[in-house]
């Protein structure tokens, strides 16, 4: 049985399952080694995925008794688009990519997997984009909590 923190981004994992990008981007998970991809016309676009948790708060005594103490797991899923400086794009269509990752999580979306249950606390929102050596990158930033 996986532990909580597993269950959680598993769960988190499941969303980022449905997502379509368009143009289609492969995702790399947390810690995963990245070869940038390339196609015919050059470097590709692609997705970085990390979730940054909080120290989980506790609520109250449990309403299992003796069982345990409830606490609230938190933390923040964030998708970076890595766009190649090789390849047009405007700064327009950017915020548009990431614009569309941000509304694939709108508030209250639910998420879950084994024993964790999550949901996404408020919109998605997006950072200003910005250069990074050889890529243009944005930011899409998903707040999430246990429920």
């Amino acid at each position: 049985m996986p532990s909580i923190e597993t269950s959680d981004w598993l769960a988190l994992k499941s969303r980022i399952d449905t997502l379509v990008t368009d143009p289609a981007m492969p995702r790399f998970d947390p810690g995963e080694t990245v070869t940038p991809p390339s196609d015919a016309t050059g470097p590709a676009p692609f997705v970085l995925l990390s979730d940054v948790t909080n120290d989980p708060q506790r609520v109250g005594i449990s309403s299992r008794g003796l069982s345990g103490v409830d606490h609230i797991r938190s933390g923040t899923l964030m998708l970076t688009v890595q766009w190649p400086i090789a390849r047009a794009v405007s700064h327009t269509q950017l915020k548009e990519i990431a614009g569309q990752i941000a509304a694939h999580f709108p508030a209250d979306t639910c998420m879950s997997f084994g024993a964790s249950r999550l949901r996404v606390s408020e919109n998605a929102s997006t950072l200003p984009a910005y250069v990074d050596g050889a890529y243009r990158v944005a930011v899409v930033r998903v707040p999430w909590l246990s429920i």
